[in-house]
């Protein structure tokens, strides 16, 4: 298996058919896999997952539950360590960015020929609100932790599976993205993006930015979090 992508599904019931559909689609090669995590979920997703995943079409598949719901990033590391890649990825169930991007930032990844680099997308056609608001977080983590940051949450993100090994005590809810691509860089990984579309969310809802109160609290909570990367891996030199 050369790579291994992460999906993780919390309450995605009605979007899991499209996402397996569109997975179907462009996934032409016979060493790639598919792991939805049903991440606790309480919805039908449980069920959706082991019928849609009896159909021939979607062998490249499987899932992986995670009992209770921690956080969306327990969710994504227990993808993560049961995946068979050489080369991990993961990104969203939600279909706001295409699954296509996970091949096009697989194929970057080959052509480089390295193993100690990141891909990941850099979304476009945001509304001058959403850019702000991904521009300011980018700004704060960089000044903060030293490091050029950005558009830290956009999906998806690729890497070396010997990058896995080097990340200590990985957190479990939305910080996961910011800590991957910071201790990426403490590492010496090499950051490139992807261009990728910003779609409307086929169905549901988001799990952090469905009301002011919500994205108030993230975002304390993201700011909290930046500044305890930085006391706690200033100084990060581990073994290579």
């Amino acid at each position: 298996m050369k790579l291994s992508i992460i999906v993780p599904c919390y309450n995605e019931a009605k979007n899991i058919p499209l996402v397996l559909q569109r997975f179907a689609a462009i996934i032409t090669e016979p060493d790639i896999e598919l792991i939805c995590v049903n991440n606790g979920s309480t919805d039908d997703t449980a069920e959706v997952l082991a019928k849609q995943l009896q159909q021939p079409q979607y062998q490249f598949a499987r899932s992986v539950t995670v009992p209770t719901n921690i956080g969306y990033g327990h969710g994504i590391m227990a993808g993560l360590r049961a995946a068979q890649g050489e080369v991990l990825a993961w990104t969203h169930a939600d279909l706001q960015t295409d699954p296509a991007d996970v091949i096009t930032a697989y194929h970057r990844f080959i052509g480089l020929n390295q193993t100690n680099v990141i891909i990941k997308g850099k979304r476009l056609n945001r509304s001058f609100g959403q850019w702000g608001f991904t521009f300011g977080m980018s700004m704060i983590a960089s000044v903060v932790l030293g490091k050029v940051l950005y558009d830290i949450n956009a999906q998806p993100k690729l890497f070396h599976r010997s990058l896995l090994a080097k990340l200590p005590n990985p957190p479990d809810d939305f910080s996961l993205d910011l800590y991957l691509l910071y201790l990426a860089k403490v590492l010496g990984c090499r950051t490139e993006t992807i261009a990728v579309r910003f779609a409307k969310r086929q169905h549901g809802e988001s799990k952090w930015a469905f009301s002011f109160k919500s994205r108030y609290k993230t975002v304390l909570r993201t700011i909290k979090y930046i500044f305890a990367l930085r006391r706690r891996y200033a100084n990060f030199h581990p073994s290579r």
